[in-house]
């Protein structure tokens, strides 16, 4: 014996019919003709054998065999329009994971309100951030986070060597000296770097801020001389204690120095010849929905 082919659309019009209790009202709902239900339930009726609806001059009900069959019908139908919906949302780009790495200068600077913007349009989407060094997101020979797909999209100093990544400038930051409040060049307007020749310059030591290392020698150097290494610091709030207690100075973006104005003083630097440019970095062939979205949200195409 055949079993019974029952489609999709049989079971949209059966549900439609018993839901308005009729097939006018069904074929409005379902956007047909009356008469296209109308054979749709017929053709379901010859299928089976048997009645789905029982007719009257008051309207229609279920059969017997059309309630059990409705009761399937609503749960079929039901999932299906659920994972519509779920597919179509994931195509647009309004739900899924979205993994975000970041430096210090950008978690200080537009990153936040960026986020909040993207979180107010797509709020079914999860972030997931990390604080990582330019050098772990973009190491210069070796594939960094944003290249192995560890992170979907950074935000880090560049430009950035990597023919796989897309990247996208966003704003500079430039150098400033920053020492305790009482120390004599924190009265000046600004300094030079020959200023710093006497001075007690802190270091970082651990990779993800060698980058501001090398900035801070190349600029030294540049005055004739290298910063002593006799400390070495693992983090900024690390450097701040210390510089607080006038042991010595640090050079660091502008906008990291402002985090800690009430602490510390912060002086331009002049002529400054390496400031930090701020980038914001992908997978070319990264077309995730979400990721695109962020994307927009960042260059200011969605606001």
């Amino acid at each position: 014996m055949r079993s019974p082919r029952i489609s999709l659309q049989q079971l949209r019009a059966l549900v439609a019919v018993d839901d308005e209790g009729g097939f006018r009202r069904a074929a409005e709902r379902l956007n047909t003709s009356q008469s296209a239900v109308s054979r749709t339930i017929q053709t379901l009726e010859a299928e089976l054998g048997v009645p789905v609806f029982e007719r009257s001059a008051r309207g229609v009900k279920p059969s017997s065999v059309g309630f059990k069959l409705l009761q399937y019908a609503r749960t079929i139908v039901g999932n299906l329009d659920d994972i519509s919906i779920k597919a179509l949302t994931a195509i647009r780009g309004e739900v899924g994971q979205l993994r975000i790495a970041y430096n210090e200068i950008s978690i200080h600077t537009f990153l936040p309100k960026v986020l909040a913007r993207f979180y107010k349009l797509y709020p079914g989407v999860d972030l997931r951030l990390s604080s990582q060094g330019t050098s772990e997101m973009a190491p210069e020979n070796t594939p960094g986070t944003i290249s192995s797909g560890e992170v979907d999209i950074g935000f880090l100093v560049g430009p950035i060597v990597d023919s796989d990544l897309e990247q996208f400038h966003l704003f500079e930051d430039q150098m400033v000296m920053v020492s305790a409040k009482c120390h004599p060049l924190a009265r000046k307007r600004s300094v030079s770097a020959f200023d710093l020749k006497n001075e007690h310059v802190l270091l970082w030591s651990s990779e993800s801020w060698q980058i501001y290392t090398r900035r801070i020698n190349n600029i030294c150097r540049e005055a004739g001389f290298l910063p002593r290494p006799s400390i070495m610091m693992q983090d900024n709030d690390s450097a701040l204690a210390l510089v607080e207690e006038n042991i010595g100075i640090i050079l660091i973006p502008r906008s990291v120095a402002a985090m800690y104005a009430d602490r510390v003083a912060a002086v331009p630097l002049r002529n400054n010849p390496e400031p930090f440019h701020i980038f914001a970095a992908w997978r070319k062939d990264n077309t995730a929905p979400v990721l695109r979205n962020f994307i927009r949200v960042v260059t200011g195409e969605e606001s």
